[in-house]
């Protein structure tokens, strides 16, 4: 609509103008500064991380074009063929196995960043597969490594330390009440790779976990209290275990290059809580995601807090049958990979 023409010094002109109100404060997400990576960026992120040489093939182990080697007897659901094999081929789109192209990228990305030390923490560990690799691999460029794989498990817990023995990584298996691994952790180890048998949550202390068989690699804390089931709807007795807290896990004098979570439906309550201690110490963390309703609550916190989401790979699911919570639909974890800025001396903000 055309308004009507208002000549010069006309009366209506000379009113003071009204006092300035102030609109509502933006919210603003991200920093406006961090660079996703792209599915182009992929393979030169793993290329990065190949072997110079592969060790000869073993009926017990798989061995990946990284050079780690796998003992078999680790992966009960692989596919039997995978037994003795020696490969050069990229995992793209995945591994076969395990894992998608984009979490190796992510192992890829915080190497890349690694000055003079390379230190990871991985939760939820299994046999510590990230941080085998990343030792392996930080080791081969010269880094002065460390790592703590954080696994409730004690088959499992094992299994990260032959992992360790079987890639000539030093390794520590620490045991105990909560308050005696806090003390443990704080005294600090000579090994590259410290297994601590527990649970991580954002505070220190006992919490409940399934016994699993040796071919079950989905087991969580327990959430549902006052039932015979876990997040998936599966009859299980639990034990309990020793929970240590993110903090205690990411202190120490060095930064924590990358900080891998994967805790199958209870990565919010894990690290919502303990957001002040993971931006203080981690450069960058991966989480596997179990639902999309955790994928968003994750988005909507690190990216108020000005992080960073440089993958974001949304978690599969198929909504048949009936399930107690919604990561118990999930086939196919996500995978976000969040860089903290605040810890990078070229971020201007």
């Amino acid at each position: 609509m055309r308004r009507p023409w208002k000549r010069a010094g006309s009366p209506l002109e000379a009113t003071p103008a009204p006092a300035t109100t102030h609109p509502p404060a933006v919210p603003s997400l991200g920093n406006g500064w961090t660079i996703p990576l792209t599915a182009v960026d992929v393979p030169a992120l793993l290329e990065s991380m190949r072997a110079d040489s592969l060790p000869d093939p073993d009926p017990d182990f798989y061995v990946d074009w990284k050079g780690v080697r796998t003992r078999i007897a680790m992966l009960p659901w692989a596919p039997a063929a995978l037994a003795g094999q020696v490969t050069t081929t990229l995992p793209i789109p995945d591994d076969g196995y395990r894992s998608e192209d984009v979490e190796y990228a992510c192992l890829a990305a915080a190497l890349q960043g690694a000055d003079t030390t390379f230190r990871i923490v991985e939760v939820g560990a299994g046999w510590a597969p990230w941080c085998v690799a990343g030792i392996v691999l930080g080791r081969r460029r010269g880094l002065r490594v460390r790592g703590v794989a954080v696994e409730a498990d004690k088959l499992r817990a094992g299994w990260a330390m032959q992992h360790a023995a079987d890639n000539a990584v030093t390794a520590e298996l620490l045991t105990g009440s909560p308050e005696e691994l806090v003390a443990r952790l704080q005294e600090g180890t000579e090994a590259e790779l410290t297994v601590v048998q527990a649970a991580a949550w954002h505070e220190t202390t006992t919490l409940s976990f399934p016994d699993l068989d040796e071919g079950d690699m989905g087991g969580a804390v327990w959430t549902l209290p006052g039932t015979d089931v876990d997040y998936r709807g599966a009859h299980l007795t639990h034990h309990e275990v020793p929970a240590v807290s993110l903090r205690a896990l990411l202190a120490d004098d060095t930064l924590t290059d990358l900080l891998h979570v994967d805790v199958q439906g209870v990565e919010c309550d894990l690290l919502l809580p303990a957001s002040d201690d993971i931006q203080a110490q981690v450069r960058l963390m991966a989480i596997g995601t179990s639902d999309r309703l955790s994928e968003g609550r994750l988005q909507q916190h690190f990216l108020a807090r000005g992080w960073g989401l440089r993958i974001d790979d949304p978690c599969t699911a198929v909504f048949s049958m009936t399930h107690p919570t919604l990561a118990g639909f999930t086939v196919q974890d996500g995978t976000q990979l969040w860089e903290n800025p605040f810890l990078r001396p070229d971020f201007p903000g």
